[in-house]
């Protein structure tokens, strides 16, 4: 009978029945064969890119002032008058502990026609604040482009458009007074219902 290669060789062309010349040195069996891999994969694990961090993630890694420590600081800068010139504010009722009704006072700017006047406003903070914009009023009449007539500041007007989180009931008082200077503003004529300004 016709010689076989023994278990465990692997003849190929050109080799003797036996296994001998140039016959294929034996593999190792694979693991579904039951058998052991002599050697590890040469293959290595894919590298997997570390994940990029969303808005939302970058934004957790900042420290949110919470908004009752937010508005206690507000309060605090405007009690000790750490503000700009000419604008101040304050609670509107000192038992107020959720800190969300505020006046705010602006000096009419010089060589306007809002000049030698005091506007009062009011300000409400919302359980939102400061990520939502505040309402503001005017008390008395006003004529400016971004007030309507009911004294309501445009909620599209301005820092009220664009608000930013970091942005104060000083930056509002700010900019209205600012406005006020504005060619738009300056020189429209202005009805008798704000108080003047004292004198000394």
């Amino acid at each position: 009978p016709k010689p076989t290669a023994p278990r465990g060789t692997w003849p190929t062309g050109g080799s003797c029945a036996m296994g001998c010349g140039n016959s294929k040195p034996p593999e190792a069996a694979s693991p579904e064969q039951g058998g052991h891999p002599s050697q590890p994969p040469s293959h290595q694990q894919p590298v997997v890119p570390a994940p990029q961090a969303s808005p939302a993630t970058v934004r957790s890694d900042k420290v949110i002032v919470p908004r009752s420590f937010r508005l206690l600081d507000e309060l605090e800068k405007g009690q000790k008058c750490e503000r700009a010139s000419h604008l101040s504010w304050g609670l509107a009722y000192d038992d107020d502990i959720t800190l969300t009704t505020w006046n705010g006072t602006i000096f009419g700017p010089i060589d306007t026609a809002f000049d030698n006047r005091i506007y009062s406003l009011v300000i409400v903070t919302g359980p939102s604040y400061p990520d939502v914009l505040p309402e503001v009023r005017f008390t008395a009449g006003i004529n400016m482009t971004c007030v309507e007539p009911d004294g309501q500041v445009k909620p599209a007007w301005g820092v009220l458009g664009n608000w930013k989180r970091e942005y104060t009931i000083e930056t509002v008082l700010d900019a209205l007074r600012r406005e006020m200077c504005s060619p738009n503003n300056r020189h429209l004529q202005q009805p008798d219902t704000a108080p003047p300004a004292g004198n000394g």
